[in-house]
């Protein structure tokens, strides 16, 4: 429980609590100011470690949270024993004005708190804050956005990244009781008041060093304003672990604790820890606990990051197209550039699929610095040729080892073989009613039993548990969609909001070549506009709950007089959607010819926390398509 703290009084954060007998606090105490009896840490536990002490920073919850792993992270923190832990945001999946859901999140999370035996300090993250609702709620339950509390001598400098700009708009500073002119000033004078503390730790959600940009000015004036003197900032907000040297001071951007994560390990940044630090002497000490080991500060530099990214980017896979109805044999290309000034040596496993063979199950290659290498795969159907709509693809496990004999670094990186052929749409045999029935369409062509695909953490048991087929078709005003969904658990309802049930996606790139074939990772594609001008449904059993995340983060939506329908089936449900060709032909800049389909669905299954989601064809925001994939062109 937070104990409530008397008005201006200053915060010992001990058993004896604040006392009005006018003694001073004990050496040991955290101080900090109180202008209100809500406050944005716990005043749990008592501090025994005068000169040195220990605490832990919690990283992104949220964001595709993973059920339990925060909360299993509590109980651990108690028994290393930090005298308090910090936060650098993202605490709640928020992004609503929904009051009851507000409530019941932040209840939650404050239950997780509660079972701490140390003082728990929150910072503001997007999710926790993203609208003028969420920042009442925020004030209301823990008073201050930003503060500042002093502990043996160390400054905490807690600021609220979203008055610098709001995640979702940049130019935009978050709406509300707070500004950004008053957070520089509350800041200005608290280092100014503290510029002898021996260390300064400053806890922010953004890091906002490492935009696409660079720095805006406003966090340049913080840098200008901690000046000369000793100390360390943490973020979080990526989800992927980076060490920054700034002004020859670190800048740790953390993973998480149990926010969505791919989990790929340490070259990747993608781990579940928490930072533990040790304030002993003159400068800290910073270790990642996690479940699989201990790890420095440095577990993952800037200089690493930008090595793996290389890496990341070295295998491009090239789409396998064939020609006629049905795959007998062909060749998967990939592309092999070494942009490193060290040799890239490559291994590459290619595995069996359920229609696909490779001819060659290993290779090896040395790719000299700064050369492209080409890698070609014949592949063959081994048994009956399959038809390329409905073909299951195979996998390839590639081991990268660059950085040469001085400095190595080695990762994985996974491909998919999925051959295919430009398929064509085809005019609408019947006229399309957009009203979940799909009796006029016929078979389906398209199919997904085997998915090009598979994200998420929930299980997925097969095609009884999830899959689907589907059908596209135009005619003078529309182009259509038609999906059939194999579903064994079907969760929907219009209390939840539709990435919380079962859904259908749809998402349509009618741009020219070669924006239309190019892959992006998502951040770069929400950073450049390529995601909001992509076309596309999502589609419930039931009208959600709004969403205001997918308003803010959503493709370019739903085009003006788009219509969709779903209906229940014997085996789960079919969704129908109708795009307007006027929309098709405003991306394309003239009269539509080709387009690029992202075609997923989202299965939940009750009783089971988390979800999975099935693609036609490997997602062109992932690192695993082939550019290109998923193309069809107007017959």
């Amino acid at each position: 429980m937070r104990r409530p703290i008397p008005l201006l009084c200053t915060l010992a954060l001990l058993a004896a609590g604040c006392g009005e007998s006018g003694e001073s606090a004990p050496a040991s105490a955290i101080e900090t100011e109180v202008t209100g009896e809500a406050t944005p840490w716990s005043g749990l536990g008592e501090i025994e470690s005068p000169g040195d002490f220990r605490f832990a920073v919690v990283s992104d919850r949220t964001g595709g949270h993973r059920t339990g792993v925060f909360a299993s992270a509590m109980p651990k923190l108690n028994l290393v024993e930090p005298d308090f832990v910090v936060s650098v945001g993202d605490l709640i999946e928020g992004y609503t004005e929904d009051l009851e859901t507000l409530g019941h999140e932040w209840d939650e999370f404050e239950g997780f708190v509660g079972g701490l035996r140390m003082p728990f300090f929150y910072v503001a993250g997007n999710h926790d804050m993203s609208n003028e609702v969420m920042a009442l709620e925020w004030q209301r339950r823990f008073g201050l956005s930003y503060y500042s509390f002093v502990y043996e001598d160390v400054l905490f400098l807690v600021l609220n990244s979203e008055l610098f700009g709001m995640v979702h708009d940049p130019d935009l500073r978050l709406p509300g009781p707070w500004n950004q002119a008053e957070q520089l000033a509350f800041a200005e004078r608290v280092l100014a008041e503290n510029a002898d503390a021996r260390w300064t730790f400053v806890l922010v959600h953004q890091p906002l060093w490492d935009g696409p940009d660079g720095a805006p000015a406003d966090w340049e004036k913080i840098e200008a304003l901690l000046g000369e003197r000793p100390y360390t900032v943490f973020a979080g907000h990526y989800h992927q672990y980076t060490t920054h040297v700034r002004n020859d001071r670190q800048y740790i951007t953390l993973a998480t604790t149990g926010g969505g994560s791919g989990l790929r390990g340490l070259p990747f940044g993608e781990f579940d820890h928490v930072a533990y630090v040790t304030m002993t002497g003159d400068e800290p000490v910073i270790a990642n606990l996690m479940l699989d080991g201990i790890q420095g500060s440095r577990v993952r530099t800037e200089a690493l990051r930008d090595r793996v990214r290389k890496l990341e980017g070295a295998v491009t896979s090239e789409a396998a197209l064939g020609a006629g109805a049905l795959f007998r044999d062909g060749i998967a290309r990939f592309r092999i550039s070494n942009d490193d000034s060290a040799p890239l040596r490559i291994a590459g496993r290619f595995e069996r699929g359920r229609d696909i063979e490779p001819l060659v199950r290993e290779l090896e290659r040395t790719v000299p610095a700064g050369a492209v290498a080409r890698v070609e795969v014949p592949y063959h159907a081994p048994g009956a040729p399959v038809a390329y709509e409905g073909i299951a693809p195979a996998r390839v496990v590639w081991t990268l080892r660059g950085g040469g004999e001085d400095d190595p670094v080695e990762i994985e990186l996974e491909s998919v073989v999925h051959p295919e052929r430009r398929f064509e749409i085809e005019p609408a045999t019947n006229p399309v009613r957009v009203d979940g029935d799909l009796s006029e369409w016929g078979s389906l062509r398209f199919s997904a039993e085997r998915p090009g695909e598979l994200s998420g953490h929930g299980p997925h048991a097969g095609p009884r548990d999830a899959s689907f087929r589907f059908g596209v078709a135009y005619d003078d005003e529309n182009l259509y969609f038609a999906v059939d969904v194999t579903d064994d658990s079907l969760v929907a309802g219009s209390d939840l909001i539709g990435r919380e049930q079962d859904h259908v996606q749809v998402q349509v790139d009618a741009r020219p070549d070669p924006e239309r074939s190019a892959n992006e990772g998502f951040y770069e594609a929400m950073a450049s506009g390529s995601f909001s001008k992509l076309l596309g449904r999502t589609v419930t059993l039931e009208e959600p709950r709004e969403d205001p995340l997918l308003e803010l983060f959503g493709t370019g939506g739903p085009p003006e007089g788009s219509r969709q329908a779903s209906a229940r089936t014997e085996r789960g449900y079919a969704v129908e959607v109708s795009i307007p060709t006027s929309a098709l032909n405003e991306a394309r800049g003239a009269d539509w010819d080709a387009l690029r389909i992202n075609l997923a669905v989202t299965d939940f299954d009750a009783g089971e926390p988390d979800h999975t989601v099935l693609y036609w064809r490997a997602s062109r925001f992932g690192p695993r398509a082939p550019e290109g994939s998923g193309t069809f062109e107007r017959r």
